[in-house]
């Protein structure tokens, strides 16, 4: 019996360590799952949160590019201005018009034919009194 006892007694405590180790271990197991799950789940938080504020990013991306794509096309139209003095004697009447004329391209095409405005400078009567003039605001009285 002392032998079965020194074969068996020995096998108590190691089937109780080894139960031990067991328990230590499974509750290390249950930890690392239990932070698995919590960074599982926070991932999940963000990628929902993406989800929900994606539409609206694309919608706002497409937004943006059409507004650049946009200036970059009004960025293309130029408007060509050219303006000079027109005299023009009429007996013994001389006028100066300033004469303005514009035109819009697009790149370097030509949209219309040149526009053109005439705004009156001065006049002048006569070779007789060259002294008086009648201006385009106020009109003075020939003499």
């Amino acid at each position: 019996m002392t032998t079965l006892l020194w074969i068996i007694g020995p096998g108590f405590p190691a089937v109780g360590a080894a139960l031990l180790i067991c328990y230590m271990m499974r509750c290390r197991m249950e930890e690392a799952v239990a932070q698995e799950r919590g960074a599982l789940a926070e991932l999940r938080s963000s990628l929902a949160a993406q989800r929900e504020s994606l539409p609206q990013t694309l919608v706002d991306a497409k937004a943006e590019a059409r507004r650049a794509a946009f200036d970059m096309f009004l960025q293309e139209f130029r408007v060509e201005q050219r303006q000079y003095i027109h005299r023009s004697k009429l007996f013994f009447l001389t006028r100066k018009t300033l004469v303005v004329e514009e035109r819009i391209l697009f790149r370097n095409l030509p949209l219309c034919n040149w526009v053109e405005h005439r705004m009156p400078l001065e006049e002048t009567a006569g070779p007789w009194a060259p002294e008086v003039t009648i201006e385009a605001g106020g009109q003075s009285l020939l003499q």
